[in-house]
């Protein structure tokens, strides 16, 4: 059955993270800062750990390794391998052509040692650490849970005393990675659906919470601006959970073509918005680049109205079409090799 709420946790986070927080680079090419700024970094921080926890939530649900596991890990790995690195390799050599990334941090990139090492590729930084998470999945997906429990507190542990070590490891790694263990944990003992009566107060809890945790983000950002920016992010990841899956409940539940016709017409925008995602995420640099060389207005109300209005749904359009012809050529790959 298809998890809708994700479909919608998909478009809110990025949408947040490719129309407003990468954004801002564009319209504000001096980095001018404001007040809201390290609120909006923690909610990036939140946006990619839901990512994070998404993956490994879905992929504990779907993948069970070990004695009592269906899944051959080769086969796992040449699923995870086709469906991302043909298209981030792509996007890291486009991006190392307009000089949005050097060749040092590129090639960390690539070889997926950027959590590690520095330079780090930016934007594309995160493709490495999810690539990292597929990479322990077998090890840590199994069918009892205290497995799976001990495995990522053994592994996390690890990870920390790494970090400690070495401090070039990447603070966001060691967050994201964290939430994709949660995910892979719950995977096997939740679904996220809060069905009961108390749902309600727990997501108004949550969302009052979040904005306590905001505002002292905002107040103190300028004298610690980087640990309350991953306290509010680690927050918000479940918070933002908590809004998408009532709003998945109120599109979603109960669909027929009998509802109403701009319900369905949301309905059908959330899944192609969802389904680009990840290529939207991995080419908007690019296409923000391009957008630039067509049109770059100094105005900023002007610049905003250009490249939300217009540019990012074209962003989504053309990534939408990337998505679709790739997938088809992985079907074909599949195919070829009879993969499941």
């Amino acid at each position: 059955m298809r998890e809708y709420r994700f479909d919608v946790v998909r478009v809110v986070c990025m949408t947040y993270l490719v129309a407003c927080f990468h954004l801002y680079g564009y319209i504000y090419p001096q980095e001018q800062m404001t007040i809201i700024y390290p609120a909006c970094v923690a909610i990036a921080h939140a946006s990619l750990g839901l990512f994070t926890f998404v993956s490994g939530y879905l992929l504990g649900k779907k993948y069970c390794f070990g004695q009592y596991g269906n899944v051959v890990v080769w086969t796992f790995y040449k699923k995870r391998i086709l469906r991302i690195v043909p298209l981030f390799v792509a996007s890291s050599i486009l991006l190392w052509l307009i000089d949005f990334n050097n060749a040092d941090a590129t090639w960390n990139g690539l070889l997926c040692i950027s959590p590690f090492v520095n330079p780090k590729p930016m934007t594309l930084y995160y493709i490495p650490v999810i690539l990292w998470c597929y990479l322990i999945t077998p090890l840590i997906s199994r069918h009892e849970l205290r497995w799976r429990v001990t495995g990522c507190l053994f592994l996390f542990a690890l990870l920390l005393i790494a970090r400690f070590l070495f401090p070039s490891i990447d603070n966001r790694f060691v967050f994201n990675v964290f939430f994709y263990f949660v995910g892979v944990i719950s995977a096997s003992c939740f679904d996220w659906k809060f069905n009961t009566s108390y749902g309600t107060t727990i997501k108004t809890l949550a969302v009052v919470v979040f904005v306590l945790l905001m505002g002292v983000s905002i107040y103190y950002s300028f004298i610690f601006r980087p640990s309350y920016q991953m306290a509010v992010g680690a927050a918000g990841v479940f918070v933002i959970l908590f809004i998408c899956e009532g709003v998945a409940r109120l599109l979603f539940d109960n669909l027929n073509h009998r509802q109403n016709g701009l319900r369905l017409l949301v309905c059908r925008l959330i899944n192609v918005v969802s389904y680009a995602s990840m290529s939207s995420y991995m080419f908007h640099r690019f296409f923000y680049w391009g957008a630039e060389r067509i049109w770059n207005p100094t105005d900023t109300s002007v610049k905003w109205l250009y490249m939300v209005g217009l540019v990012f749904p074209v962003i989504i359009a053309l990534s939408y079409m990337i998505q679709k012809l790739y997938d088809k050529s992985v079907a074909i790959k599949f195919k070829k090799n009879n993969l499941p």
